[in-house]
C-alpha cells in the first residue's frame, strides 16, 4: 500500500487553522485527555493524518493535523503498531499466514532411565491431618 501526502492547499489551510500553534491533543500524543501541546511550530512543522491513511484515513484538511516533531514522533509509534496489528490479523483472516500446529511426528524415543521412573509404582496417599482421639476430648 502506498502512502499519501497532503496537498499543498490542504497543508497551507492546516497551518493557518492552527495558528502556528501545536494541534497535538489527547493520549494519542502522550498528553492528558484534553489536553493540547500548543508550542510553537516556529522549530519545525509536520503534519499528520489524525486517522493514518493505512488505516482508511483521507487526505483532507479534517484528517490532517499540524504538529511539532515532538508529537508526531509519539503517535507514529502508537500508530505503526496498530497498523502492523492490522496487517496481520488481515493476512491471518485471508490464509497467508497459516495458524501454527503440532509437530507432525512421531517425537524422540523414550530413554532407559525415563521408562524405569515411569515404571515405579506410585506411592500410597498420606493423611492430611491426625485423628482426634476421643478419649482426650
Amino acid at each position: 500500500m502506498s502512502r499519501h501526502e497532503f496537498s499543498r492547499e490542504t497543508r497551507r489551510e492546516a497551518l493557518k487553522r492552527s495558528g502556528l500553534k501545536c494541534e497535538a491533543s489527547g493520549p494519542r500524543y502522550g498528553l492528558e485527555e484534553g489536553q493540547r501541546c500548543n508550542c510553537s511550530l516556529s522549530l519545525g512543522v509536520q503534519y499528520d493524518h489524525d486517522v493514518p491513511d493505512q488505516l482508511g484515513g483521507d487526505n483532507s484538511l479534517e484528517n490532517c493535523r499540524a504538529v511539532c516533531v515532538q508529537c508526531h514522533k509519539i503517535k507514529t509509534r502508537g500508530d505503526i503498531r496498530q497498523i502492523r496489528k492490522s496487517d496481520r490479523q488481515r493476512d491471518k483472516a485471508s490464509g497467508v499466514i497459516r495458524p501454527a500446529g503440532k509437530i507432525k511426528s512421531p517425537g524422540f524415543p523414550v530413554s532407559e532411565k525415563a521408562a524405569r521412573r515411569q515404571a515405579k509404582p506410585p506411592l500410597p496417599p498420606r493423611a492430611m491431618f491426625k485423628p482426634v482421639d476421643e478419649r482426650k476430648a
